[in-house]
């Protein structure tokens, strides 16, 4: 199962990844992360998969404005952005 931080005010799609089999966590939660959806930075990021156990592939990050959840779900899945150049 994929681990996801996801920002504090995005209740909607928290919910639909954890209905999509998601473990969704806080920013603070320490250990492996797989994703990190946010839709504005802010100084909570930072401290993010920042922990002696977090990943050694590091997290990618995935900014959820203008993206349906499929589309992060891809992202999440594939560790990677389609059509970034069209």
């Amino acid at each position: 199962m994929k681990r996801v931080a996801v920002q504090e005010e995005l209740n909607e799609l928290k919910a639909e990844l954890k209905n999509r089999g998601y473990e969704v966590v806080d920013y603070n939660d320490s250990g492996h992360i797989d994703a990190i959806v946010y839709a504005d930075i802010n100084n909570d990021i930072s401290s993010v998969n920042n922990s002696i156990d977090g990943n050694m592939y590091g997290a990618i990050l995935i900014n959820a404005k203008n993206k349906t959840i499929d589309e992060i779900e891809n992202i999440i899945e594939t560790r990677r952005y389609e059509r970034l150049f069209k």
